[in-house]
């Protein structure tokens, strides 16, 4: 038989598209269960109808013959399908009893294949692969099932699926979650009057389930439907005041006027622009030094997996990270942060010295997180620092900690402008804490720095030049006039957002730069470009 036309990555990635029978069958699919349905769980259903169509049409194929199974009976002048035989199709032509004397009694059939009879055994009711419930031919084929065939090509068909149901006006979604237009329940708008002042009285935020209850929705002891949930949360996340700021699996609402800005927006520090990088051009010192910046533009792969049973991770604060009060979330750090890939999620960070709780915020969209600027500022906490992230037995609050000393001056990297150049001296500050000695910056004045960088963002510096401006500057500071690679990115992120792998790789494209082992690079000015 050919193949089925359901199992090719062609069909569901060149051919497949939800049309106007698949919208109608979803439409029924939840007008049947009345109940809000996921989008993985209509695509399933989606791919078995047509699976199924294609089963329907094999079948006409063969002649619409039946499948045989021993534990059948069948007719003289019946058409048979033979999944044993490699699906021939066969007419019954005779019938007689048999006998086994392990078995007892049965019938037998004999079967005409284009000339050639072979005989069967029916009514055989005893144990056999043929006497299976499930005789589809997918699964006499061994074909992919439609959960498998989703998994597989998932990619191509959420995609497709997602946008042929936001384009039909019959449908509604929340949190990919889809319902029925006309089966969502009619709501006062003071209702969600009275949900904003709740919220605004708690000052925090509050479950569906609550808002429900406050909004007066359900009387005593009734119970809160998923419709009814879906319906409210729905009808939230259209309104602006409104913000969903729970993790997966839990809805939490919040009041768009009282979370801060970088809840939805990026800082303008933070913003990457995205320069791709290969890691398979670096030597093992660059791969090393890659995987010990903790830096969001990381790709995957360059990163070692942490453990999943680890209850803390030490990262080393970068300058941009430290300027706007946030962490970069990699793979190193998302386990320890409640997060949801439909909205910001607000946490509680605490203390690790005094125990104080203060609200941060996971914004997985842009792989950050946010709220830490006071504290940070609190600590005396310079970009290089070693932070802690610990795990908590609730889920919502995160331990933040750094490795505290005693306070001593120690030489540290400042940065500053001078001339409308960004420079670097090697000047004393107090430090009460452990840190990074490549990557540690100071600031003698920031205000300054950030004039700089806008400056600098305006002229929109290559990354080229950008080191080439920095290496003379560095390399003063060292008396073998040398630069390690850790330096110049944590350097470079004064004035530019830009990954380690970027930096890394123009190291090693460009001929001015000369490696000296160990992560340290000098620069020849004669050999620039």
């Amino acid at each position: 038989m050919t193949q089925r036309k359901t199992q090719t990555a062609h069909y569901w990635q060149k051919q497949f598209i939800a049309g106007n029978q698949d919208l109608e069958a979803i439409y029924n699919q939840i007008l049947e269960h009345n109940q809000p349905i996921r989008l993985d769980a209509i695509a399933v259903d989606l791919i078995r109808r047509h699976c199924d169509a294609e089963e329907r049409e094999t079948r006409r194929e063969l002649q619409e013959g039946r499948l045989y199974q021993p534990k059948e009976s069948y007719e003289k002048n019946e058409t048979l399908v033979f999944p044993a035989l490699g699906f021939a199709t066969g007419t019954v032509v005779s019938t007689r009893e048999g006998q086994h004397p392990g078995y007892g009694k049965f019938m037998v059939i004999s079967v005409d294949f284009d000339g050639s009879t072979k005989e069967f055994a029916t009514q055989f009711d005893h144990d056999h692969p043929l006497n299976m419930s499930d005789q589809s031919l997918a699964n006499l084929q061994g074909l992919l099932s439609p959960e498998e065939l989703y998994q597989v090509y998932k990619d191509s068909i959420y995609p497709k699926l997602k946008n042929a149901l936001n384009a039909n006006d019959d449908f509604v979604m929340f949190h990919d979650r889809y319902f029925l237009l006309d089966l969502l329940p009619e709501f006062h708008e003071g209702l969600f009057n009275i949900a904003d002042a709740a919220i605004d009285i708690n000052n925090g935020p509050l479950s569906v389930d609550a808002l429900i209850e406050q909004m007066g929705l359900v009387k005593e002891a009734q119970e809160i439907t998923d419709v009814m949930r879906f319906s409210v949360s729905y009808r939230l996340a259209n309104d602006e005041r409104f913000d969903d700021v729970g993790p997966t699996g839990r809805i939490l609402w919040y009041l768009d006027r009282i979370a801060p800005p970088e809840a939805h927006h990026p800082p303008r520090r933070l913003l990457v622009n995205a320069q791709p990088y290969d890691s398979n051009l670096f030597d093992e010192d660059l791969r090393v030094l890659l995987a010990e910046i903790d830096d969001e533009t990381i790709n995957l792969e360059d990163i070692k997996p942490l453990d999943p049973d680890a209850d803390s991770v030490i990262i080393v604060l970068n300058y941009p990270h430290r300027r706007v009060g946030t962490l970069p979330l990699t793979p190193k750090t998302k386990p320890f942060f409640p997060s949801s890939h439909y909205n910001p999620v607000l946490f509680e960070f605490v203390d690790g010295r005094t125990g104080n709780s203060f609200p941060g915020w996971t914004v997985l969209e842009h792989n950050y997180v946010f709220g830490l600027e006071k504290w940070y500022n609190k600590n005396k906490l310079p970009a290089g620092a070693y932070i802690t992230i610990k795990r908590t037995d609730n889920p919502m609050q995160v331990i933040v900690d750094y490795q505290a000393t005693r306070t001593q001056r120690d030489w540290v990297r400042m940065a500053s402008v001078t001339g409308n150049k960004l420079t670097f001296q090697m000047n004393p500050a107090p430090l009460s804490c452990k840190y990074d000695e490549l990557m540690i910056i100071g600031e003698s004045d920031a205000s300054k720095l950030d004039d700089f960088w806008m400056k600098a963002e305006e002229r929109n510096i290559s990354t080229c030049d950008l080191l080439c401006n920095l290496f003379p500057v560095l390399s003063k500071l060292n008396p073998q006039s040398t630069v390690h690679a850790k330096t110049l990115y944590s350097a470079a992120n004064v004035i530019r957002r830009i990954g380690p792998g970027a930096i890394f790789q123009e190291l090693l494209t460009r001929p001015c730069f000369i490696p000296m082992n160990h992560g340290y690079w000098t620069y020849d000015p004669s050999l620039r470009d």
